[in-house]
């Protein structure tokens, strides 16, 4: 079977990560294609990408530019299966699928409604149970919650990389609180800031490794000067290839997000690699968040520094243990029959 994946977003997002295993896995049975837009991270990191046009922009002529060039693709490629991953692409695969004559897959990972035109979608792929509130009825012949998320070989805790990290950030001695995701408001870096400050945990120290997008990382040491935990945050702005090692030099992992996480790709990352976890309980987290690895937090900042008193107290040992476990349900993993009819 020959399946075509239109992964058309510009940056590394946990939608684009998700939809790009299910890719990888998929190659063990079938003939896949990528197609992505030039400059993309997908196109600058996938070899054999197929590039297409921006299917979204103002200017409704370069969309209907990109719509036709797309069409063209398609029918060179001549998938049995499309899988797409955002509305543009969706919409304008449903304008192709009876011409072409492809089944249309398309993963779902947005706390919105489906905007899909009705009985286009023959299957619809969803991370978890939290987005079936968003689907009108209609909308697919067929949904999947397909629970595959991380890479257990990858996410694998190392103890040379947790010495190296905390001898080079100068932290061997400390307890570590870490949090890793862009620096966007969404993710809640100054309410975990506050609640940390709150907390009054002296021999802690906070660790955030993020890059700017909708937060500057001024800001942020800014708001630590105030609350005089500047000198306990370490805040690591820049892209780490180095990531797991990272995670392990962290005793607890914070997943301290206000909204999104319907594909918590951080958080799953931080159970395969072993650590306890404090988590907000948005988009998805609350339901995979289990009381025997995770301590449940609400999106405030009080919240926050009661779950991180009660993290400095708790049996780290029992709490790591069953994260390794929980990570196993969560491996990545793809039937052979999932693409079939």
């Amino acid at each position: 079977m020959k399946i075509a994946f239109i992964l058309d977003e510009a940056w590394d997002s946990a939608l684009t990560n998700y939809a790009l295993n299910i890719e990888r896995l998929a190659r063990e049975f079938h003939d896949t294609v990528v197609l992505s837009l030039k400059d993309s991270y997908v196109y600058k990191n996938l070899h054999g990408v197929v590039p297409i046009k921006p299917l979204r922009n103002k200017n409704p002529l370069k969309s209907f530019s990109g719509f036709v060039y797309l069409g063209r693709v398609l029918k060179q490629i001549n998938p049995d299966v499309v899988l797409t991953i955002r509305g543009d692409a969706s919409f304008f695969a449903c304008l192709l699928k009876k011409s072409l004559n492809f089944r249309l897959f398309r993963v779902f990972g947005e706390d919105k409604q489906l905007r899909t035109p009705p009985n286009c979608i023959d299957t619809l792929i969803l991370p978890c149970e939290f987005l079936k509130k968003n689907v009108p009825p209609n909308r697919a012949d067929r949904v999947v919650i397909h629970k595959s998320f991380v890479d257990r070989e990858r996410f694998s805790f190392s103890s040379d990389g947790r010495k190296r990290i905390r001898g080079e950030l100068g932290i061997d001695d400390r307890f570590v609180f870490g949090a890793v995701g862009r620096l966007d408001r969404v993710k809640g870096f100054d309410l975990l800031i506050e609640g940390f400050a709150l907390a009054g945990i002296d021999d802690s120290v906070l660790v955030i490794v993020g890059q700017e997008k909708g937060i500057k990382e001024k800001e942020l040491l800014g708001l630590a000067e105030k609350l005089n935990v500047r000198d306990r945050l370490i805040l690591i702005n820049q892209k780490r290839s180095d990531i797991v090692d990272i995670m392990s030099s962290f005793d607890v992992g914070v997943v301290s997000s206000v909204g999104s996480e319907v594909i918590p790709r951080v958080f799953f990352e931080f159970l395969s690699v072993g650590l306890p976890i404090i988590t907000t309980d948005v988009g998805c987290l609350g339901e995979v968040a289990k009381d025997s690895s995770s301590i449940l937090a609400e999106p405030t900042t009080y919240s926050i520094k009661r779950a991180i008193q009660k993290a400095r107290d708790a049996d780290l040992v029992r709490l790591s243990s069953a994260s390794l476990k929980e990570a196993e349900r969560y491996a990545l993993n793809l039937p052979a029959n999932f693409f079939s009819p």
